[in-house]
């Protein structure tokens, strides 16, 4: 029986589809990427964006459309709650797990091929930020964490299947722990992870600003964990950082910044711009733009305000017009490219460590630790592996690199 997960939004719920394919090829199902040929589908729906919101639902009623038993569930689901049918099951996040159990064993499986060659693991859920903007923490609650024994066996599962990167997500990785008895922190699953796991890269798929120290910039010193941080700023202008509700302002944010590249120079962070908040003048998004270029960010991710139910800044006066809040995120997407081909140039002649994922037009493609994309010309089948290679040239957003040996 084949089954397609359709998955919008985060990494974390990325992580969740990832684990139940995982488990559901344990079960004996088929996982198919095409959902026109697939008997069931999951749907994992996510409703951070009015954006997200409107593809969630348009997926939930193509599959009522088409007549396909699906599992719905997601933040999408948490928001509307939309109705049953006789092929359409919903979830809450709260029982979202128990979609696999209404899913029958087939012909077991003992072995599993490789699904991917990277995979991501969620290590906690829920945020209590309560930033102005954000409709999170009312449709995925408090903070919630897992024990480090789960997380350890759900990363042992992935890397006897080959696997070469773990991904660590959650909503706000930088909470992980303070919910557990032991009061674990994220410093400290690092360092279990690092002592008693091998063979495999990590990677943190973002974390806040405010819960980076002195102790978590020694730890990803070490060669394992990936010279690459998504670090969220959201606003370069103080007044506009604190109607969002977070918690440092603009200095507090370029001070960490600069920390860090002190260190590790080479190293890739990326970073969020929201513009068009309620009541951002031009000045305030100047002062953005002003703070952009004098970090160097590796690339940006830009969105539009959306106002999002039951959030504080939907009840905020001062709306920005959508054409000038699409002017401004249009300048920043420039800005970012721009940025991102900076970085890569930076690079060239350089010996880089990728992993590679797929062939497509003739070059393999790979990923860095420093999350630059390569191309790689090579007569050997060199997919799944962990190279080292050399940059010969770049373009604005890719680097082209011969094969130097195995690691």
């Amino acid at each position: 029986m084949k089954v397609c997960f359709i998955t919008y939004g985060c990494k974390v719920n990325q992580a969740e589809s990832q684990r139940w394919e995982k488990r559901l090829r344990l079960r004996g199902y088929t996982i198919t990427t095409n959902p026109e040929e697939a008997e069931i589908w999951i749907i994992n729906t996510c409703a951070v964006t009015h954006k997200a919101e409107v593809q969630s639902r348009q997926i939930i009623n193509k599959a009522k459309k088409l007549g396909k038993k699906a599992f719905v569930t997601g933040c999408y689901v948490e928001l509307c709650r939309p109705k049953e049918f006789e092929n359409l099951k919903v979830f809450l996040n709260s029982e979202k797990d128990n979609i696999i159990n209404n899913l029958k064993p087939l012909d077991k499986t003992e072995t599993l091929n490789i699904l991917r060659h990277r995979a991501i693991v969620k290590i906690q859920d829920g945020c209590n930020q309560y930033c102005s903007y954000c409709i999170v923490p009312y449709l995925r609650g408090k903070p919630r964490s897992y024990r480090f024994e789960e997380i350890l066996k759900e990363i042992n599962d992935y890397t006897a299947m080959g696997i070469k990167e773990i991904v660590l997500s959650g909503i706000n990785i930088g909470l992980y722990g303070k919910d557990l008895e032991n009061k674990m922190s994220l410093n400290g699953l690092l360092k279990i992870i690092l002592k008693k796991t091998s063979g495999f890269r990590i990677r943190l798929s973002s974390i806040e600003v405010n819960h980076i120290d002195d102790e978590f910039v020694e730890i990803i010193s070490d060669h394992r964990i990936c010279k690459h941080l998504h670090i969220p700023l959201q606003h370069g202008s103080d007044r506009i950082l604190k109607l969002m509700n977070r918690p440092y302002d603009s200095t507090q944010f370029c001070g960490i910044i600069e920390k860090i590249l002190k260190k590790y120079p080479k190293l890739s962070i990326g970073t969020d711009i929201i513009v068009g908040f309620p009541s951002e003048t031009e000045e305030d998004f100047k002062k953005t733009l002003e703070l952009i270029e004098k970090t160097e960010f590796s690339y940006l991710h830009v969105f539009s305000y959306s106002k999002r139910p039951f959030t504080k800044a939907s009840t905020m006066c001062e709306d920005i017009p959508d054409n000038i809040k699409k002017e401004r995120a249009s300048y920043l997407i420039e800005v970012g490219k721009k940025k991102k081909s900076e970085y890569i140039k930076k690079f060239v002649g350089s010996k880089l460590e990728v992993i590679v994922e797929n062939k497509k037009n003739g070059f393999f493609s790979a990923t860095s630790d420093n999350y630059i994309k390569c191309f790689i010309d090579s007569k050997e089948s060199i997919t799944g592996n962990i190279l080292r290679v050399i940059v010969n040239y770049v373009d604005e957003a890719h680097a082209f690199a011969s094969l130097i040996n195995d690691i």
